[in-house]
């Protein structure tokens, strides 16, 4: 993951960070059986165009939109804040899912945000929000633009 401001222990938000590389390792492998084990059981989804509770409909979605992602898939992440108490903590970001193998976005820059809970030893993530800005009076999609890697000093 690229920088991270994190407001809270420091500590306990690299936990969060190594389970959050956990779940991006798990969709990126394609493997729902390990992602689903990485939820609450009353995990939440808002989506672009849905909206889920409940591990069981939260698994159906990812076994639906496994099969569009390919094997050489990768999970670009910018901009992320993490907020961390001692057993809640919100991930905001912009995501990006790319296939490495053509260089292909299959999800432009979207608006992120994992929320996790540590009921126990483990955290777990209990809501996921996805969402592209839209503009309110064309209805188009706004796109968010890649930073650029190189600026040219004159």
């Amino acid at each position: 993951m690229k920088k991270i401001i994190i407001e809270g222990d420091h500590k306990i938000a690299t936990e969060v960070i190594d389970q959050i590389a956990l779940w991006d390792k798990a969709i990126i492998r394609q493997q729902v059986d390990t992602l689903i084990g990485y939820c609450s059981e009353k995990v939440s989804l808002f989506d672009v165009s849905s909206q889920i509770d409940g591990i069981q409909e939260y698994r159906k979605e990812w076994e639906k939109l496994s099969p569009y992602f390919s094997q050489h898939i990768d999970i670009l992440r910018r901009n992320i804040k993490l907020h961390i108490a001692t057993d809640l903590a919100v991930m905001h970001c912009l995501t990006k899912v790319v296939d490495v193998a053509s260089e292909t976005t299959l999800v432009p820059w979207c608006r992120t945000t994992l929320c996790l809970q540590k009921p126990q030893q483990h955290w777990l993530v209990v809501h996921q929000h996805i969402s592209i800005p839209i503009n309110m009076q064309t209805g188009n999609i706004i796109l968010i633009k890649d930073q650029p890697k190189l600026r040219l000093v004159v």
